[in-house]
């Protein structure tokens, strides 16, 4: 009996830790494709006229790399053609938003929850220059720096969960 209770215990542990195991990786397969979804809605949305011009001074879309230097020194506050680009990009690109949220909040709620707070940290920037409290060139330069923080913390949180696994 005494060596029966042993050989429980591992096939009970064995049976526990397995599926945790495959969730994860189910987990990460269903983040991935949430991921690709959004970037594919993204791209859709990148591609709209007022996107395209918008991509001339701001760092997104296609063009995010063009001229970046020029763009993160930009001393001009948005002028009211581009507050109405501002506005219909964003309109759009809410669609995408929120859907990816949503999706995610079903797979992976930490990684949701991150998600939600760079967004927010996007809405707080895209206020502030529709707002003109800031420059497209301090717009930029806050965005670059969101941007970099998530990816640490994306690192981390990807990091995290392998080490559980």
């Amino acid at each position: 009996m005494k060596q029966l209770v042993p050989l429980f215990f591992t096939v009970l542990l064995t049976g526990c830790l397995a599926p945790t195991a495959e969730q994860s990786l189910q987990m990460n397969l269903d983040t991935q494709a949430v991921d690709h979804a959004y970037a594919l809605c993204k791209s859709t949305v990148d591609s709209t006229p007022e996107a395209m011009r918008l991509g001339e001074y701001f760092v997104l879309g296609k063009n995010k790399e063009d001229h970046y230097l020029a763009k993160i020194t930009d001393e001009n506050y948005a002028t009211d053609e581009q507050i109405s680009d501002i506005y219909n990009y964003q309109d759009n690109l809410r669609v995408c938003r929120d859907k990816a949220v949503e999706d995610l909040q079903v797979f992976n709620v930490d990684y949701a929850l991150l998600v939600s707070d760079y967004l927010s940290k996007d809405d707080e920037i895209t206020a502030d220059v529709i707002s003109k409290k800031i420059t497209i060139g301090e717009a930029n330069r806050k965005v670059t720096e969101s941007e970099y923080q998530f990816s640490l913390k994306e690192y981390d949180l990807k990091n995290t969960t392998n080490q559980a696994e």
